[in-house]
């Protein structure tokens, strides 16, 4: 596998260049699109520092290699971060997302020229304020699952069809299990459809119920509107659990899916179940445990880059065999809320978090050199 370094994201017309986390991300006619996403400009999060959203859209002529150099080709209607991209035949389509004020219903078709310039055009809004969950297309269709609904945690599936938007986004059957935000969708064929597949994503703490972090890989028929258990991941080397909540996902070939980066199961789960047990504590009057959870919260932003354990895996899916496989690792890829696309047999991973609250400005290729 080959690495290619791309010219680092620019920063706005205001910011140094910093990176972003959670940009819409795709391409079209040739040009890498990125819009939106969020950073902390001024002081890090951990000296109190306020997150901004952007609404600029960049865009680099990928046929240029290393000549390529990114352009402000637009801006989106508002700052927004958190949203979710499908790649259709009429363009890219960028759905929901939130901003410092709220989140949004804003579902727009994005696509460029040659010229780098930029059209946006309004599609049918969302019924509920999305933000924080995954899009997928199957053709002309676009499937967008779990994230954050009106504010709480989804398990719902819609859908919209490019073909007949006077109809809206119709929902579907929820996916089982727990509500999934920040969760990976991909759309594959696995020898007799196109499928969905959804990993990732996590059910935060609500009351006393423990936040849920998934570890396996569900699969949506749309011929049948059924949803069934597709796969378990494949445990990290040390044999401890695996998921891909804020990772990336693509489909690659006619039969394999490609999925990367995201977060470090066991540190991420004590880090969103924390705040029920630090109750627990409370209740029982556990002083000791108390003040041992409370020292790990206060310390959980400082920890070096390291300690997080962001996966560095490539993990390869055969959607005929239901195998994995696995390579790597490879820190370029340890990155959470990064753009993802591909180009010319070339997966490219654009910015992210190195860590919670730190960005990265580096776009990265990776191109896979053979068959699995």
């Amino acid at each position: 596998m080959k690495w290619i370094k791309w010219p680092d994201l620019p920063g706005t017309e205001t910011t140094a260049s910093l990176g972003v986390s959670a940009p819409f991300a795709g391409v079209w006619e040739h040009q890498l699109i990125v819009a939106g996403g969020c950073n902390f400009p001024g002081k890090p999060v951990t000296e109190g520092g306020s997150k901004r959203y952007y609404d600029e859209i960049f865009t680099l002529d990928l046929r240029a290699g290393a000549d390529a150099e990114w352009k402000i080709a637009g801006h989106l209607p508002h700052p927004l971060a958190y949203g979710a991209t499908a790649i259709t035949p009429d363009g890219m389509v960028c759905l929901g997302g939130n901003n410092n004020e709220k989140s949004v219903t804003d579902v727009f078709l994005l696509t460029t020229n040659a010229q780098q310039t930029i059209t946006l055009t309004e599609l049918p809004a969302l019924p509920v304020a999305l933000d924080n969950a995954a899009a997928a297309a199957i053709g002309r269709s676009v499937y967008v699952a779990g994230g954050n609904a009106d504010g709480k945690p989804s398990n719902a599936l819609y859908c919209l069809d490019l073909q007949e938007p006077a109809k809206g986004w119709q929902r579907l059957k929820d996916f089982p299990g727990p509500a999934r935000v920040q969760p990976v969708w991909v759309a594959q064929q696995n020898g007799e459809e196109a499928t969905l597949y959804l990993a990732g994503g996590f059910q935060p703490v609500e009351g006393e119920r423990a936040a849920q972090v998934p570890t396996d890989l569900l699969a949506y028929s749309p011929s049948r509107k059924t949803w069934s258990e597709e796969s378990l991941l494949p445990p990290l080397a040390d044999g401890a659990l695996r998921t891909l909540t804020g990772g990336i996902g693509l489909a690659y070939g006619d039969h394999h899916l490609v999925f990367a980066g995201g977060v470090n199961y066991n540190c991420f789960l004590a880090a969103v179940d924390r705040p029920r047990q630090m109750e627990e504590a409370r209740r029982n009057n556990e002083a000791e445990r108390l003040n041992a959870l409370q020292t790990a919260a206060a310390e959980y932003m400082f920890h070096p880059v390291e300690w997080y354990k962001f996966n560095q895996d490539l993990l390869i899916y055969n959607t005929l065999t239901r195998e994995w496989q696995t390579a790597g690792p490879f820190e370029p890829l340890a990155r959470a809320g990064a753009g993802a696309v591909w180009y010319n047999q070339q997966l490219i991973v654009v910015n992210g978090e190195l860590k919670p609250g730190v960005r990265t400005p580096q776009v990265n290729g990776l191109t896979l050199t053979e068959e699995f």
